[in-house]
């Protein structure tokens, strides 16, 4: 590299071309533009006529000129010309580039990727070679490679193609790696974090210290990773609306996100927006939906982030079910002695409890209906019950002095009448 002041050249060598300018400038000066001919026998029909364009017998200065400054300018690109250089990688020999390929580094990877390509530019034109080291593990059990160093033309392809992995970094796991391929004294280390610290940063930053030079090149405030999860646990989640929590590093500003939930076909059921506070690391988020949108619920994320960490699927252990109690509503005044008080309590915390006439509960979708000691009120009913129960539905019935009263169909077997009465002194009475 050749330096002059502040400008500097990356291929010196191609400034050679500047000395042949003046052969350029005499080539165009002694080749004047050839004249054309015109054959015209009636000459006589031209004498006195004036023409309006005329040919010069020579090029002109100004053409000359700028036809040679062009050639410099031409010259002048092809050696790379650089604008205030600066030797940015301390040390020498071999570089070390960790790069952070966790979830953590999928919403600002493009950036990522143009710093690491940046720091291999200048890794190049220093003729220095690269110890690639990723920290995600691989997606199946083999080991990684072992590391060598490799020239910069090659990292470069190999951080191109590099994307993040869906799942946390192991700085521990690279730790090892490095340890096993010792790295030479008074070297030079550059580390592209997520700036997550799950245990293991601090010993491998301060092996890369030991060994010589670190650089540390962290995400800016408004791309640090966020990690949307639940509220609670999924039990706890049954039992009450969608609420999802959005954490991040916290910022000296506020920072905006939106929330939506989807359904398995990607139609969207519920958008929220929220904000976590300065110096917050927080912001939990609310998303009020019936039970019936509620229960398509597949996949909740925050909008227009391209990362695993911001992305929740919802299974089967989120639905809040709805199921209908088929009872008269209780007149006695005295709830603990109702034969659905205990029911509904143990119901309540995990799904949506609904009441009314079986009729009336059978026109809007649920997943189960009790009986509590009791049983339809009319044959229709019962028809209509059993019709459901063929399409698949579920009917739960408790046994009490009623049930065994009941003359209906819906049981799996008749029921004997009456006493019962097994011989001896024992009796169900």
């Amino acid at each position: 590299m050749l330096a002059l002041g502040s400008l500097a050249f990356a291929s010196p060598w191609l400034l050679a071309a500047l000395a042949a300018l003046p052969v350029i400038w005499w080539l165009l000066r002694v080749t004047p533009p050839a004249p054309r001919r015109i054959v015209f026998p009636a000459i006589r029909l031209l004498l006195g006529l004036t023409p309006r364009e005329e040919t010069p017998a020579r090029t002109p200065w100004w053409l000359i000129l700028l036809r040679t400054v062009l050639a410099a300018l031409v010259i002048l690109a092809l050696a790379h010309p650089l604008l205030n250089p600066q030797n940015r990688l301390g040390g020498t020999g071999p570089i070390a580039l960790i790069v952070d390929d966790g979830w953590a580094a999928a919403r600002d990877w493009s950036r990522r990727q143009t710093a690491a390509i940046d720091i291999l530019a200048e890794a190049e034109r220093e003729d220095r070679q690269i110890i690639l080291v990723t920290t995600a593990p691989l997606a199946s059990d083999e080991a990684p490679p072992p590391m060598q160093p490799v020239r910069a033309v090659d990292a470069r392809a190999a951080v191109q193609a590099l994307q993040p992995k869906p799942w946390p970094s192991d700085r521990a796991a690279a730790l090892k790696r490095l340890e096993a391929m010792p790295l030479p004294q008074g070297g030079a280390a550059l580390w592209i974090g997520d700036g997550i610290d799950e245990g293991g940063a601090a010993p491998l930053a301060a092996y890369l210290a030991r060994q010589g030079e670190l650089r540390y090149v962290a995400a800016a405030e408004g791309d640090m990773p966020r990690l949307l999860a639940a509220s609670g646990s999924a039990s706890e989640m049954a039992g009450r609306d969608v609420s999802v929590v959005v954490r991040s590093l916290p910022a000296s500003g506020p920072q905006a996100l939106t929330v939506r939930a989807s359904a398995e076909d990607g139609a969207l059921l519920a958008r929220e927006s929220a904000t976590i506070a300065p110096d917050a690391g927080s912001v939990a988020v609310r998303l009020p939906l019936p039970t019936e949108l509620r229960n398509r619920v597949t996949r909740i994320e925050i909008e227009g982030e391209d990362s695993a960490g911001a992305v929740l699927l919802v299974d089967e252990r989120w639905r809040r079910r709805p199921v209908g109690i088929a009872a008269a509503p209780n007149t006695a005044g005295q709830p603990l002695l109702s034969e659905n008080y205990y029911l509904e309590r143990a119901l309540g915390p995990f799904t949506e409890v609904r009441r009314g006439g079986a009729s009336e509960l059978l026109r809007r979708e649920i997943a189960v209906l009790v009986y509590a000691d009791a049983g339809p009120d009319s044959p229709a009913e019962e028809a209509a019950i059993k019709k459901w129960v063929e399409g698949g539905g579920l009917l739960l019935r408790f046994a009490g002095p009623r049930l065994a009263e009941q003359s209906d169909h819906l049981l799996p077997v008749r029921l004997r009448r009456g006493g019962r009465t097994l011989g001896g002194a024992l009796s169900w009475e």
